[in-house]
């Protein structure tokens, strides 16, 4: 895929991120109504929504069961046991070292509510990480019911490294792939709504923007010399992305390809990912449990009942 098309929008960088201003408020307002869903919904308008997306993918049969007693380890399966049920949305970034997953989180998340909105961002496991099965740090990392979770970095650099390193073999690789992929019909049956974006870089530009970070003092805290390193196997990390993907594309949890050479078109189109997702539950604003007028009358009633602001400045000078 080209890394410079803009696909599905025909206007430049300038009416690109206005158009990116202008639909920060919609996916604002539904990122509202998703926690206004989960805090405030009748209980059947819960359960239906809830049943609705576990629908998109089969139940568990004792197949499956097999291959994940195989696969994941008991404390993995005593922490999915663990995830509440309800609706959330969980965006999974991947890309190569400067393909703009972190302006995406600033950018695109930066738009809605900071309380309904979980960042996790995963590097290099701890220690501690290390001693544990893989998929333990991205459980305890899980957004809540009524959030939008971003990851930046994902379960899926379990796979990714260890196959362009060559520190796994074939059958562990497949192993992980499928256990990725049965990790995530678990969260789907738990309320999940998973999207999936691989932020697809050139080499050209990636190395522009690598230089622009030694270029700039306040950047150098972003450059790491494993960068260099990791672009001598470029070529290699792409090949490992594309089967990867290929592997694990799913109508429940599908992936994007997106160019990510033009910064602001990478983020409009993330943006209205998101926007499609959470728009296609179909949620309603609670309504209210009590009566408005009457609350509406209640209210104005205590404008002559309450304390005149200035005469309470007065008496508490008086106090002292």
């Amino acid at each position: 895929m080209p890394t410079r098309r803009r696909r599905g929008f025909e206007g430049g960088k300038s009416s690109g991120k206005k158009l990116l201003d202008q639909r920060g408020e919609l996916l604002a307002d539904l990122q509202e109504l998703l926690w206004a869903h989960v805090a405030a919904a009748p209980e059947e308008e819960r359960r239906a929504v809830e049943k609705g997306i576990a629908a998109r993918v089969k139940r568990r049969s004792s197949k499956e069961a097999t291959r994940r007693e195989k696969l994941f380890a008991p404390d993995v399966e005593k922490a999915l046991e663990a995830v509440e049920r309800g609706p959330r949305v969980l965006l999974v970034l991947q890309g190569m070292d400067s393909s703009g997953k972190g302006g995406m989180v600033s950018s695109v998340a930066g738009a809605m509510d900071p309380l309904g909105v979980d960042v996790a961002a995963f590097g290099r496991p701890t220690q501690e990480e290390s001693r544990q099965h893989y998929l333990e740090r991205i459980i305890a990392a899980l957004p809540g019911p009524g959030h939008v979770g971003v990851f930046d970095r994902s379960h899926y650099e379990d796979v990714l490294v260890p196959a362009v390193s060559g520190t796994l073999g074939e059958q562990d690789l497949e192993g992980r792939t499928e256990a990725l992929q049965l990790f995530e019909q678990e969260l789907v049956r738990r309320g999940f709504v998973i999207v999936k974006v691989m932020l697809h870089i050139s080499a050209d530009e990636q190395l522009e923007r690598l230089l622009s970070r030694l270029d700039r003092e306040h950047k150098h805290w972003k450059y790491d010399p494993s960068d260099a390193d990791a672009r001598t196997q470029f070529q290699t990390y792409q090949d490992v992305y594309a089967q990867l993907i290929e592997a694990t594309d799913a109508d429940h949890a599908p992936w994007h390809v997106i160019g990510a050479d033009r910064k602001w078109y990478s983020r409009l189109a993330v943006q209205e990912l998101l926007i499609a997702a959470l728009a296609d539950l179909g949620l309603k604003w609670p309504a209210a449990d009590y009566d408005v007028e009457s609350e509406r009358r209640r209210l104005k009633q205590t404008k002559d009942s309450a304390p005149d602001p200035g005469r309470r400045a007065c008496l508490s000078r008086s106090e002292r």
